[in-house]
């Protein structure tokens, strides 16, 4: 596909192109690169430098296409698998680009540089173990070492080896000062560990480099976040979050992106963005967009439209995907903190927010009718494919020791139990295992509604419970996500929680251990009062 711009200069030959190509002259290239092939189809040298120039113009699959027909040409030319192998992983095609990347490794095994694209495509395939060693097999060739050594941190990241990795990042930046990925890296890391105001200034550093950047901007809103300095800067580093992650506020829509305007004569739409935790707490704002006038719509993901339904003051609810209705306005509901000003002390958190449906109170009323016992509804596990699943979930065989404090009745709110932890809960006589039941989450709800306490992981579940104004005890990793902040046992978001925080990563049986002790102190009753004494003379 040909760029609509006709090119300032011509050229006929292979060396015309590479002339333009080297002077940064994209279209120029391009455009002689697609005459000599209209004339040579095959012409391997044409086709190659055609894929580098598309590359170049930010179009790695139009690239794949030339740079494959290249290969096929000269199958054992280091420089055009390279390039090859550079556009499929432009395009996530890691698997592609380990193959072709391996065949280089072959062909010329001192090129620091396929070493360390192969280690980094394989790390890409959360093949994270079997990239470690090929990234320190580039690190003994000569080249591309302040790039290795970022690609070598980003493992040592996902491995868990933070302060590793946070060396590995520094040495890139020792070799390499300008290295925006390098910075940017070592900000991330410096998050992971809880250094908030070293990733802070190791963002600022990055942003001296790109300064338009949107990833870096949007985690800069995190770090502030997660600091309690909930601000209008903050969330305004928030709303990069969508060139961050490439994809529109809008969703396409005409209708202007609302800052808070007055909405009297006007209507709005306000509609689910993330997951379905996200759309539970922020739904509480929707009773400031009714402050402010007009006709407020609703849109949530079909699992909560049940629970939403009665909404106060929300003329209709909609299910992700169904009709709409005609509005003026319209926006996300994690942009709802933006344009309403929210600050810490101004968080809306009066609870409950949300009610369960009172069929569904009734019939699980009936069905767990209230015994003396602590009842305790437990999540250990979130959903698997959240980015940050693996530190925010608690393996079950952790999480067991918690089913065996007496005067407790422990009632399973997970889905999707595996054999194993359906045979466990089985073997309790004090454990319920509702999850066959638990058909959406108005029946969570419901289940909720008849429970004392709910101990959970970050999940929907906790946003749930904490919205009805249950207790929970939520269980957060060593670097939380930025809602729950830090060293705070409470939540300005719900008042009914209790944050139970690992004090070192991965360190859950400290976490468990801290949850069984306080259950057990809970759930003990009370010792009847002593007898009196009688004194004699």
């Amino acid at each position: 596909m040909s760029p609509n711009l006709k090119p300032a200069r011509t050229g006929n030959s292979v060396n015309d192109g590479v002339r333009f190509f080297r002077t940064g002259a994209y279209f120029d290239a391009f455009h002689c690169f697609e005459r000599i092939l209209k004339r040579e189809p095959r012409n391997a040298l044409a086709l190659w430098h055609m894929g580098r120039t598309l590359l170049k113009l930010g179009q790695p699959k139009q690239s794949v296409d030339f740079l494959t027909r290249a290969v096929e040409e000269r199958p054992d030319s280091p420089e055009t698998l390279f390039d090859l192998s550079m556009a499929h992983i432009g395009i996530k095609q890691f698997e592609e680009a380990v193959g072709r990347l391996r065949r280089i490794t072959e062909l010329r095994p001192d090129w620091g540089q396929a070493w360390s694209y192969l280690g980094f495509a394989l790390d890409s395939l959360r093949r994270i173990e079997e990239a470690e060693p090929i990234l320190r097999r580039a690190l003994t060739c000569p080249d591309f070492r302040a790039e290795t050594y970022n690609h070598l941190g980003l493992n040592l990241s996902k491995l868990g080896r933070t302060d590793e990795a946070a060396e590995c990042f520094l040495k890139a930046i020792e070799l390499q000062p300008a290295l925006f990925q390098a910075w940017s890296n070592l900000g991330n890391t410096l998050k992971e560990q809880d250094k908030l105001d070293e990733a802070l200034v190791a963002y600022s550093h990055a942003l001296r480099i790109d300064p338009k950047n949107p990833i870096v901007r949007f985690n800069q809103g995190i770090v502030m976040l997660m600091k309690g300095n909930i601000c209008q800067e903050a969330w305004l580093k928030y709303e990069f979050r969508w060139l961050a992650l490439q994809h529109s506020p809008n969703r396409g829509f005409k209708q202007p992106l609302w800052r808070g305007e007055d909405l009297n004569g006007k209507s709005i739409l306000l509609f689910a963005e993330q997951g379905l935790g996200d759309t539970i707490q922020f739904i509480r704002f929707v009773p400031q967009v009714i402050a402010r006038g007009g006709t407020v719509h609703v849109e949530v993901q079909p699992a909560l439209k049940p629970l939403m339904a009665s909404l106060p003051g929300v003329v209709s609810v909609i299910g992700t995907g169904e009709p709409l209705p005609p509005f003026d306005f319209q926006c996300p509901f994690l942009s709802l903190p933006f344009a309403l000003h929210t600050e810490l002390q101004s968080i809306p958190a009066p609870v409950p927010y949300v009610h369960a449906p009172q069929d569904k109170v009734r019939d699980w009323s009936e069905r767990l009718p209230k015994g003396s016992l602590l009842r305790v509804g437990v999540v250990w596990r979130g959903n698997p494919k959240h980015t940050n699943d693996a530190n925010r979930s608690v393996p079950f065989e952790m999480f067991r020791p918690l089913f065996d404090v007496e005067e407790c009745e422990f009632v399973c709110l997970q889905v999707g139990l595996t054999e194993r932890e359906t045979s466990v809960f089985a073997s309790h006589s004090a454990c319920r295992d509702l999850s066959g039941q638990i058909k959406d989450f108005a029946d969570t709800a419901g289940i909720v509604s008849s429970l004392d306490l709910v101990v959970t992981v970050d999940t929907s579940v906790a946003h749930l419970a904490g919205a009805m104004g249950r207790p929970v005890w939520l269980l957060v990793p060593f670097t939380p996500d930025w809602r729950w902040m830090l060293d705070r046992e409470d939540s300005p978001w719900y008042p009914t929680f209790r944050i139970f925080r690992q004090k070192t990563a991965r360190d859950w049986p400290a976490v468990i251990g801290a949850v069984r002790r306080k259950l057990i102190e809970c759930a003990s009753p009370c010792p009847a009062p002593a007898e009196p004494v009688l004194q004699t003379n």
